[in-house]
């Protein structure tokens, strides 16, 4: 039956032609709520109250009707005809939203324009264009309001403004809270931490009516103030330390010194510095107190931004955050394209910027520290570690710097026929009018070395060193000149003890130390690595005449050894040069530096044993070269011409020899000589004994060095030609032990001398410095230049006698490096860096024994110099900031200070008062709070007093019934009928676990503390690292502000918060810390067990949650406790027994008694209670 009526339904469907699904008609567009919202946020800004790009408006209905340039918006019911909805299919000539103005619309969102035209494009009758942007209420001049008439009896004009709009909306308000309640409260406001049960009881027991404002005069006296509101701040600024590569020490973001601008922030706080005057210190410090160090760290503010691997991030930051902290406006937005809501256009972006465009970084001295040193320009590749000494602060580095415009956020995409940017504010609060000039500096200023404090510590330290380096030689002169004469008097007493066969083979020659005949030669064995030596020549009279130069070479091992004469040793110039190179003999050829082959010998002869003699014929800037094999006289190369290339060694320093070996060289020198008039020596080095001794190597002996050239493990030590007697042996030992003891006397007294005179002559070269530069720049004295070349003279001098000093230094190292046992495995290191110091030292002293003969004007800045003057653009930018006339900066402040005292701000969006930002709840109040801000100059702490003392701040925080009336008119609490209830932030829990175990630090101030150390370190929050790596893990748990951007906190509810209040390892040790306090405050009590099981938890009540325990928390406390005993005294598993030290120091071990540990569960258990973490 039933699928006979089925059939027959299916055919008369049929036969009538009716679809076989319900249609119904699409939906009506709603213009108000879909259509006007989707143009406002894309159209608006080109074709609305901001704009006409070609005369169209399309911000209200009439207006598309009308049209623009090129006719109507809309036809309608025709979509094919509306301009509207053809601009934006994919046949479109030209693209809306233009290319790089905002996004292209979606396939829906062009559907339902398409669907609405031809739906007819109703919209309603009373539809409005946009109101001219010079009407939006944040844009409005900031006027005192008239305190409103309420029927409710009020004192504070904040009741009264709060009172009036609750009255009208039909709300009723909320009694005032309990004393214990609201004294909570404000100490967790105003300083962050718990009241004590003293102050507490204090409060409690005064009745006198100004009893509260007297604990809020307190409170805002207290230091911990600043720490407070310093946080609160820091959200709004971005407070972060440094970071971007933290864990390779090297800073990319912020700068290591920003931990001043924090400090400055509490300071200034505590002083209750105007807000104003804080703008102004943290945009232009440095041209309005240039001099004044305490607080050009406000400049911290622009610091903070800093990002070194690209300036324009710096700058383009900048410019985001000053207009967002102070001014509620986003220009950010108008980087790429005109403001799409507010009337700033791209280019006031760039004007804007301009404002920072001539700052950089650079470092200032304090007093007490360390020279921090300049600020290190960026190098790629370069990592730039954290700087601990000194401040940071900006500076007008480029005066002329202007913006240059660029297009799509890229600064890559410079517009090149459109000039840089003049620096100006916003146009259409008139800051396009203001006026500024370059701000001429104090010499103090942009010459920090000539800061007073600065000469004072310098003078202090050097003449520190002299009295150090003068005592020390008073104390030790008389015995080191006695330890000197007695090894003088031993090694002269040993030569006297020789035989008269050993006397008559000693020669006197060259020396006033005797050397014994033809025993010893010099080997330079570069097996591996690399030897080269260097003589400096000094003495001669005169090189006119034909002087004659011979040494014997022995090859040991054919690669390349050669013998140079150079006018620059130091640089390793060489002038004259012959080579010994696997059989080929190299010179120069005459007048040239090009290597020519002179000569061959056979390197398998084993005859590679030679006399070389060289006679150098200056005159002819030519030297005539013989060479001859001394195995068999064989002449291999005969006075052939090579050249002398101008080497000359008279009247001038850094002129002498060069003896080199190659890689895989091994050769002897020997009986180096220099004769002129055919038998006069003018130098000999034969590398005898004693002054040169087996198995020694040469560098610092006689002056001979080691060069840069050099690498090891080449060496150049003396040898033997032939094993000495046993007798012979014996001498050596005996003269090279007193020679070295000898030495190493005169050392040892030298370097003492020594450092005292150079301590002596810097102490005067930095005087005579001060005293010229303080001539030529604050006194203006005629007489500077004089000065000038005095202090010249006195630094040169006192640099020659600082090489003198680290050149005995040296000299004393290598020898004790020579002298340690030969076992010692770290020996031929410390030789090794023992030569390269002493080389360095000679090049040094040359260097100094050269500049001390100049007579010059110049001499070392006592610290870098800056621009003599600044743009004064900053300032001017502040000045308009903190100007009266400005509508925006006390509104923005005041919104900022009434929302961290109530959880919730009057105007929603607290960094965009502009006209896609929230409407004020409270529109009157803030612009009174506003004006009474601007009227005590700027005092936060007077707009603290005004709003913690009004009725509205003190009203229970308690709800109402589902059905009460406040329910449904204000279910939000927008209208304030009771105070908003708030989570503590997470440095106040953090804070308060230590501050109610009695363990937190006071102390205040100084450089940030590693976030990984906040568990188990006791400062305060607010000094321990927080950037954009990090965070202190327990803060960032419970919403710890973000370092990047945090005007406004966000609040989570997480269950990993309860775990972290219940067993994480600082609530744990802290309850177990509390615990023990409170049971000793009462266990000394006459009382019994349980009578003491009751102060133990009124007393745990009191102090962590600031209020009594009720009759119904103290039954249900006492159960908790005998049930906790009761189930740990049943644990299989017990505590390991603590000793008297982990009890008093850091309880990180539960207590082993079973009552004990109940004791601290239920302390642990009351961090978790809502009335702990809840600020009420």
């Amino acid at each position: 039956m039933k699928w006979q009526f089925a059939k027959t339904m299916v055919g008369w469907i049929s036969l009538t032609g009716l679809p076989l699904y319900a249609q119904t008609a699409p939906p009506v567009v709603d213009y108000k709520a879909q259509i006007k919202p989707l143009l406002q946020a894309h159209c608006f800004a080109c074709h609305g109250t901001l704009k006409q790009e070609s005369n169209l408006r399309l911000d209200s209905g009439n207006h598309m009707l009308k049209g623009g340039e090129i006719g109507p918006a809309l036809v309608a019911g025709n979509s094919k005809e509306s301009l509207l909805y053809q601009v934006l299919t994919d046949d479109a000539d030209f693209e809306m939203p233009p290319k790089g103005q905002g996004r292209k619309l979606k396939p829906d969102e062009v559907n339902l324009i398409k669907r609405w035209i031809e739906q007819g494009a109703k919209f309603p009758d009373n539809d409005r264009p946009e109101a001219d942007p010079a009407d939006h209420w944040a844009f409005q001049q900031i006027k005192r309001p008239s305190i409103p008439t309420v029927q409710t009896k009020v004192i504070n004009p904040i009741d009264a403004f709060v009172a009036y709009q609750q009255e009208h909306a039909g709300l009723i308000p909320q009694p005032e809270t309990d004393k214990a309640t609201l004294l909570r409260r404000v100490y967790l406001d105003l300083i962050g931490l718990p009241p004590t049960p003293e102050e507490l009881h204090a409060f409690l027991n005064d009745s006198s009516p100004n009893a509260f404002q007297r604990v809020v005069e307190d409170l805002l006296k207290r230091p911990q103030y600043g720490e407070r509101w310093g946080r609160h701040w820091m959200d709004v600024w971005r407070y972060s330390d440094w970071y971007g590569r933290r864990g390779a020490k090297d800073m990319t973001n912020s700068y290591s010194l920003t931990w001043r601008w924090r400090d400055w922030i509490i300071r200034s706080l505590n002083e209750d510095k105007g807000y104003d005057r804080m703008v102004m210190e943290m945009l232009a410090a440095d041209e309005i107190a240039p001099n004044d160090l305490e607080n050009l760290v406000a400049t911290g503010f622009i610091v903070r931004n800093f990002y070194r691997w690209n300036y324009h991030t710096w700058l383009k930051d900048n410019v985001e955050h000053t207009s967002k902290a102070f001014l509620g406006l986003t220009m950010n937005c108008c980087e790429c394209h005109d403001h799409k809501y507010d009337p700033i256009g791209q280019e006031e972006y760039f004007s804007f910027r301009s404002f920072f465009e001539p700052i950089d970084l650079r470092h200032d001295r304090v007093p007490g520290e360390a020279d921090p040193g300049e600020f290190p320009e960026y190098k790629l590749g370069v990592r730039n570690g954290p700087v601990r000494t000194g401040m940071v602060r900006i500076y007008d580095k480029k005066l002329d710097a202007k913006a240059k415009f660029y297009t799509g956020g890229l600064e890559q995409n410079l517009v090149k026929d459109k000039p840089p940017a003049e620096a100006a504010a916003i146009k259409f609060l008139k800051g396009d009018q203001l006026q500024f000039g370059k701000v001429d500096l104090p010499v103090t200023a942009w010459y920090p070395g000539l800061k007073p404090f600065v000469i004072k510590e310098e003078t202090q330290k050097r003449e520190s060193d002299y009295q150090a380096a003068l005592k020390a030689w008073e104390q030790q002169k008389s015995h080191l000149e006695q330890s000197l004469k007695k090894q003088e008097a031993l090694l002269a007493k040993t030569i006297l003890n020789l035989t008269v066969k050993q006397k008559a083979e000693i020669s006197q020659a060259n020396s006033k130390q005797p050397r014994l005949i033809n025993r010893q030669a010099l080997r330079l064995k570069a097996t591996q690595g690399r030897r080269t030596l260097s003589h400096e020549m000094s003495g001669w009279k005169s090189f006119d005449t034909e002087t004659l130069v011979r040494f014997q070479l022995k090859i040991l091992s054919d690669s390349l050894v050669n013998f140079q004469l150079s006018n620059d040793l130091s640089a390793g110039r060489t002038n004259l040069y012959v080579a010994f190179h696997a059989g080929k003999i190299i010179t120069f050829a005459p007048g040239t530096t090009s290597k020519a082959e002179i000569g061959s010998y056979k390197t398998d002869s084993g005859k590679l044993h030679f006399q070389i003699n060289i006679l150098l014929q200056p005159e002819k800037d030519i030297a005539e070269l013989t060479i001859t094999q001394i195995a068999d006289s064989k002449v291999i190369v005969d006075h052939k011409p090579i050249a002398l290339n101008g080497w000359n060694p008279i009247g001038a320093k850094n002129r002498g020899i060069f003896l080199d070996a190659h890689p895989g060289s091994v050769a002897e020198f020997d009986d180096i000589v220099f004769m002129q008039n055919g038998s006069e020596e003018i130098q000999r080095f034969d590398f005898e004994f004693p002054n040169y001794r087996q198995g020694e190597d040469i560098p610092g002996i006689e002056n001979w060095q080691a060069t840069r050239f050099s690498s090891a493990p080449a060496t150049s030590q003396v040898v033997l030609h032939k094993p000495l007697t046993e007798a012979e042996q014996k001498l050596q030992q005996e003269i090279k032990a007193a020679t070295e003891k000898r030495d190493l006397a005169k050392l040892k007294r030298d370097v003492i001398q020594f450092k005292m005179k150079a301590a002596r002559d810097a102490k005067q070269e930095y005087a005579a410095r001060v005293q010229a530069a303080k001539a030529r720049y604050i006194d203006q004295t005629k007489n500077f230049e004089s000065l000038e070349q005095a202090a010249s003279q006195a630094e040169r001098q006192a640099n020659l006698s600082r090489s003198e000093s680290k050149l005995k230094s040296a000299k004393l190292a290598l020898l004790e490096a020579k002298q340690l046992p030969s076992e010692d495995k770290a020996r031929a290191k410390k030789i090794q860096a023992a030569e390269k110091q002493l080389s360095q030292s000679q090049g040094e002293l040359k260097t100094a024994q050269k500049a001390v003969k100049e007579t010059t004007t110049t001499y070392s800045k006592l610290s870098p110099q800056y621009p003599k003057q600044s743009t004064g653009k900053r300032t001017a930018l502040a000045q308009w900031i903190v100007d009266r006339n400005n509508p925006l900066t006390a509104r923005v402040a005041v919104n900022h200070i009434w929302m961290r005292h109530f959880g919730q701000p009057i105007v929603k969006s607290v960094y965009n008062f502009g006209r896609s930002g929230a409407k004020p709840t409270h529109p009157a109040l803030l612009d009174w709070l506003a004006v009474e801000l601007m009227d005590h100059q700027w005092s936060m702490k007077h707009l603290h007093r005004q709003i913690v003392l009004s009725k509205t701040y003190q009203r229970s925080s308690r709800g109402v019934d589902p059905q009460h009336v406040n329910h449904s008119k204000d279910r939000d609490n927008q209208l304030l009928w009771k105070f908003p209830t708030n989570r503590m932030e997470a440095e106040v829990i953090r804070d308060s676990l230590f501050y109610l175990a009695k363990d937190l630090d006071p102390k205040m101030f100084g450089q940030e503390l590693e976030q990984d150390q906040g568990l188990i370190t006791n400062r305060r929050s607010i000094y321990y690292s927080h950037h954009g790596e990090a965070k202190m893990e327990f803060l960032e748990l419970f919403d710890a502000a973000s370092a990047t951007d945090c005007y406004e906190r966000k609040s989570s509810i997480m269950p990993q918060q309860a775990l972290a209040l219940t067993n994480s390892q600082l609530s744990v040790q802290k309850g177990r810390q509390i615990a023990n306090q409170l049971w000793s405050q009462v266990v000394g009590l006459n009382k019994t067990r349980e009578q003491k099981n009751q102060a133990f938890i009124q007393s745990a009540f009191e102090l962590i949650l600031t209020r009594p325990a009720s009759d119904k928390e103290q039954i249900a406390a006492t159960k908790f406790l005998s049930g906790q005993e009761r189930l740990f005294s049943q644990a299989k598993t017990k505590p390991a027994p603590q000793t008297k030290k982990q009890i008093k120091n850091d309880f990180n071990q539960p207590a082993t008694e079973p009552e004990v540990r109940a004791r601290e569960s239920f302390v642990q258990a009351l961090f978790s209670h809502n009335d702990f973490v809840t600020i009420r």
